[in-house]
């Protein structure tokens, strides 16, 4: 999975740009994680777990759903080409897990 290591902090910085356009200061992005996974087909994609904190309510599922839309050139010069995997957390609902599950979840 070395395809993607090499960009993971890079792709983070575009997740954190086009959040913190988007929600100004009504949510903050403590923690962005970009993970290389592989799929059922050894295809490479990234996994990016976004942890917020503020209102969930917020987050617009339409916009959220079309944000690899937005970031697909910026994607596209870094080499990535395949879609990648979002997930949002609740900074709240983090605190309550164990160092080992935040391994597990971040790893």
């Amino acid at each position: 999975m070395a395809k993607y290591d090499s960009v993971k902090e890079q792709v983070a910085a575009i997740y954190r740009s086009h959040l913190e356009k988007k929600f100004g200061d009504r949510l903050v992005f403590d923690e962005i994680h970009v993970t290389p996974r592989l799929d059922e087909w050894d295809e490479e994609y990234l996994e990016v777990r976004v942890v917020y904190d503020g209102d969930g309510d917020l987050l617009d599922p339409d916009w959220i759903n079309g944000l690899y839309w937005q970031m697909q050139p910026e994607l596209i010069e870094l080499g990535i080409t395949n879609f990648t995997s979002e997930s949002y957390i609740d900074k709240d609902e983090i605190t309550e897990w164990t160092d080992e599950e935040r391994a597990r979840l971040f790893k």
